[in-house]
């Protein structure tokens, strides 16, 4: 586990400054001299009553929801829905599957997508490494607002580790009871444990047996995804697998994940770049901040996940609409924090005040700046076509040039739904 991490992916200052205003994670920091005791009530602390028992006490973060989350194009009406947490390893050995789902995550969404019908799909992250390290958890809430996810998961880095086992029981424990699942038990719940050292024996409120007895009490499945050999580790993966109706798979230990270069991946970046720049947010000055920096992480995408982020961003907001509506939906990133996208809805410019104007409406008179916004929208639109297009064609090349790896962790993730949304009425 004593591995030299990779280095890690670095976002813009304004990324990371904008997004800390709005974060869901829940960081839990780790003293000197931490305590081996249960956490007191003034920390995040599990509820053990029974599948509807709520967290008790509090943590950083605890309970807050991240910025757009459930902001929807449409009305979801009868769409079947599915709720994911990944419970992800970060400590040093892990930085190539780490860094790999950072690639695929939208890919993982895509395919997931693509259900008949349409689900609903929210996403959390757990990370989780060992006390001692720089933290042991960190929690991004469930939401579908899959650009702030994305933008967080990029924030994380493979680091820390030192001795074999990790605090696998407080991952598992945080995503089992303090995040937000759906109490309906006509919602697809599944949590994918991912990681290549067995559970550490820390606190008994963290036990890792206690918490996959109360993943299957609450209806949670745990598929788990071993990266490596050890054998002590697959014997834990197995346990709550089996326990929780999930399945157990094992990796390579950089997580197999390929990407496929491809003749559209050049043209496909340079326009996704322009198309981020076409941006005109109003409301207060931090939210603006935010609302661009947002935009602005997707300009550094490669190709395969704009490719995927597109993909999804149709297939999702496009459900239940007519074929030309569907493709019409912009993929623009959703508008949060009480900002505006003045793009999207130009008829809030009566109601900005000066203070809340982009900067490049400052100065202008009432009708240039109704006609600088028709203006972006317009080529916003232009591109936007051209960028699903150009996507689509992507697509179309690799199902004939391209095979894909099916021991790789979004291939094996993506098996384990398949099955799983079956019983819930999902087709693939």
């Amino acid at each position: 586990m004593n591995l030299k991490p990779l280095s890690r992916a670095v976002l813009t200052a304004a990324l990371a400054t904008g997004l800390s205003a709005t974060s869901a994670w829940a960081v839990t920091p780790i003293h000197d001299n931490p305590p081996v005791k249960p956490p007191p009530a003034a920390e995040a602390k599990p509820s053990v009553k029974g599948e509807s028992g709520k967290p008790t006490g509090t943590s950083a973060g605890q309970g807050a929801q991240a910025q757009g989350q459930d902001a929807q194009v449409q009305p979801q009406g009868a769409r079947p829905e599915i709720e994911v947490a990944f419970v992800l390893d970060t400590t040093g050995s892990m930085g190539g599957l780490l860094e790999g789902a950072k690639q695929k995550i939208f890919s993982i969404a895509s395919r997931i997508a693509k259900g008949k019908p349409t689900p609903h799909l929210k996403v959390a992250l757990v990370a989780y490494r060992d006390v001692g390290d720089s933290y042991v958890t960190k929690r991004f809430e469930l939401s579908d607002d899959m650009d702030s996810m994305f933008a967080e998961l990029r924030k994380l880095d493979a680091n820390g580790g030192g001795d074999f086992p990790e605090h696998v029981g407080r991952g598992l424990g945080e995503a089992v009871s303090l995040l937000k699942w759906s109490q309906d038990r006509e919602v697809m719940k599944v949590v994918f444990l991912v990681g290549d050292a067995p559970p550490a024996e820390r606190e008994a409120a963290w036990d890792f047996k206690l918490w996959s007895k109360r993943a299957k009490e609450r209806h949670i499945v745990v598929n788990t995804v071993r990266c490596g050999a050890d054998s002590s580790t697959e014997e834990s993966w197995r346990y709550v697998a089996k326990l929780t109706d999930g399945t157990f798979d094992s990796i390579d230990a950089s997580g197999g994940m390929v990407a496929v270069a491809t003749p559209y991946d050049a043209e496909l970046s340079r326009v996704n770049a322009e198309l981020a720049s076409k941006t005109l947010y109003g409301g207060r000055k931090e939210v603006r901040e935010m609302n661009l920096a947002r935009s602005e992480a997707t300009k550094g995408m490669a190709a395969e996940a704009v490719a995927d982020r597109i993909s999804y961003m149709k297939k999702s907001r496009g459900a239940g609409m007519s074929a030309p509506s569907a493709a019409a939906v912009s993929s623009a990133p959703v508008a949060v924090g009480g900002a505006v996208d003045l793009l999207e809805k130009p008829a809030a410019l009566d109601t900005l005040k000066d203070d809340e104007l982009p900067q490049e409406l400052k100065g202008l008179k009432k009708e240039e700046q109704a006609a600088k916004v028709k203006q972006l929208a317009a080529e916003r639109k232009v591109l936007e076509e051209k960028v699903a297009k150009l996507a689509t064609e992507r697509d179309q090349w690799l199902s004939k040039n391209a095979t894909t790896k099916e021991d790789a962790f979004d291939a094996n993730v993506m098996k384990s739904v398949k099955a799983q949304a079956a019983k819930f009425g999902v087709a693939y």
